[in-house]
């Protein structure tokens, strides 16, 4: 007997990739919402490299990439480290709720009797407010509070133009040289978690694929196309602990993936997790509408189905090995649902077997998944929705402009805190300042410079081990003279200036990451933390051009 394991893993983008979909018009590349198993799968092709003639190369190709042994499933964005999967097609929320709202209140069309209710009973099980679908494309099943999560995508143009003329031209027969390009792509920073389905006959031969899989795959991957103009989808690859189902977890009710025997008389719903390929058996040809017949026969009569709320799209590919598109075809789409009600007894272990088999072709680049889960509610239930901040991963980096958005947000705020501190260190006005306007110029030359060696030559010219590096003795003497307003000498003002955990606490730092922070506080403690040198030089610098303005000021009230 065979026996299954799922070894997940997550795909952190450290460059945007564009993973083409179907659609679009020829000078545009419309874009995934996630990463298909079949890049995965191919990433694994393409460390194999071609066996040539040696057997066991050709054997071990077999394994890992036709045999079906091990299946690529898709790699779906994840929330807290869940993977979540395409939201069920039956669920809507109420048109007039904004897009915002959060939580969201869905209804579940799975719940209903009728598809098309066409008389006054029918229509009793159909909600009366007008529908619309949810805006976000999954959904994480398994836990507590399900989270809907939407993936990042952004847009780019780009200018081909001839390369001779330096711009677009059209000839006497129309023929166009240059075009715009507008590409889609997943933005950088995120995360999306997939799994490979490994099948072996002991536990030895699992952990042998799985670690030759590891070992392939290594750190990182490249994921989609146009790599040249800066795309390409570099990703970091992180492998954690394996697990005997695809969902997991206990989930909540309307969510909960069945664990226990199905007793007769309950509804459960089969839900698919990506898109299915089947053929009518009569004639061969590929008909998404024989996946009917195809799941009726799922357990030999002990299941009936009532009934479904699918849909459908076009999949096809690129071979970039041909350089030849893969045949189009349509396939029942992912999230699609059916209903099931048990007329006899239905043990756990063989849903298990059914959904480690999987449904119709394709099932190595991950086609035909699904997960069983408990019957639809009749009432409306709630689905929450990350925070910006929560969105970001852990060991994951926030996309690019969201970590440039903060620090600025952070390096205004701090400029700010130092202009408002250091009129707090100055000594008190009825204090005279015994300092020269000279002197406090001289003191500031060295901070025109990079933070880290400004601070190191005032520390010399202040506290030096040689008297040689140290200041005159006539100008040591004014600095001692000028006492801040804390009582300490202006000398040794600079010299605690200087010191990082000093600054950090003068400028309440952890105040300023809990206010102005955008992705997390850590993050922003993080931002602060590595420019203490440069946060010391700046309050140093500010505090020396208010004395300056101050001996400025009372020159000008002597003259008067």
């Amino acid at each position: 007997m065979n026996r299954h394991r799922y070894l997940p893993y997550t795909l952190t983008l450290n460059s945007p990739a564009i993973v083409t979909a179907l659609g679009g018009d020829p000078n545009s590349s419309s874009c995934l919402p996630f990463i298909p198993g079949a890049a995965v799968r191919g990433a694994v092709a393409a460390a194999l490299g071609d066996p040539g003639a040696d057997n066991s190369r050709r054997q071990e190709f077999h394994d890992l990439i036709l045999s079906g042994k091990v299946r690529y499933l898709n790699a779906y964005p994840c929330f807290e480290d869940r993977r979540a999967l395409p939201v069920p097609v039956s669920l809507r929320r109420e048109r007039n709720a904004a897009d915002s709202d959060n939580p969201v209140l869905a209804i579940d069309l799975a719940a209903c009797d009728d598809e098309a209710p066409s008389d006054e009973e029918g229509m009793d099980s159909w909600p009366d407010a007008q529908l619309a679908a949810l805006d976000a494309g999954f959904l994480t099943i398994g836990e507590a509070q399900p989270t809907l999560v939407q993936p990042k995508l952004n847009a780019r143009l780009h200018h081909q133009r001839d390369r001779a003329k330096g711009r677009a031209w059209k000839d006497r027969q129309g023929r166009t040289y240059g075009a715009i390009f507008s590409f889609e792509s997943l933005d950088a920073g995120q995360a999306f978690q997939g799994i490979v389905q490994l099948k072996g006959k002991d536990e030895e031969e699992l952990l042998r694929t799985e670690n030759r899989i590891k070992e392939l795959l290594g750190g990182s991957i490249l994921v989609g196309r146009s790599r040249r103009a800066g795309y390409g989808g570099m990703a970091a690859v992180e492998w954690w602990d394996a697990r005997g189902r695809e969902a997991h977890g206990p989930g909540c009710e309307g969510m909960r993936p069945l664990t226990g025997d199905m007793r007769p008389g309950q509804q459960f719903r089969l839900l698919l997790t990506s898109a299915c390929i089947v053929r009518d058996p009569a004639t061969g040809q590929i008909d998404p509408a024989a996946l009917v017949e195809l799941i009726g026969g799922l357990f030999g009569g002990r299941a009936v189905l009532l009934r479904r709320r699918w849909s459908f799209e076009g999949i096809g590919g690129f071979n970039r090995k041909w350089r030849l598109e893969v045949p189009q075809t349509m396939a029942v789409a992912a999230g699609s649902v059916f209903v099931f009600e048990a007329k006899q007894r239905i043990e756990a272990s063989e849903i298990h077997r059914i959904e480690d088999d999987g449904l119709g072709e394709g099932k190595e680049e991950g086609y035909g998944r699904f997960v069983f889960l408990d019957k639809p509610l009749s009432t409306n239930f709630r689905l929450s929705r990350p925070n910006e901040a929560a969105a970001v991963k852990a060991g994951g980096q926030p996309p690019p402009l969201v970590a440039a958005i903060e620090a600025g947000i952070l390096r205004n705020q701090i400029v700010r805190e130092i202009e408002e501190s250091a009129a707090g260190f100055l000594p008190s006005p009825e204090k005279t300042v015994a300092i020269s306007n000279s002197l406090i110029g001289r003191l500031r030359t060295p901070l025109r410079g990079a933070p880290s060696d400004a601070l190191d030559t005032l520390r010399r010219w202040l506290n030096g081990e040689r008297e040689a590096e140290r200041l005159k003795r006539p100008a040591m003497q004014k600095l001692e003279r000028c006492v801040m307003n804390d009582g300490k000498s202006l000398a040794e003002w600079i010299l605690e200036a200087g010191s990082g955990g000093n600054i950090l606490e003068w400028l309440h730092a952890d105040v300023l990451a809990q206010k102005w922070h955008i992705v997390s506080e850590e993050s922003a403690m993080r931002f602060i933390e590595a420019r203490t040198g440069e946060l010391s030089a700046r309050l140093i610098d500010s505090v020396l051009a208010a004395l300056a303005l101050r001996n400025k000021a009372e020159e000008v009230g002597d003259e008067r």
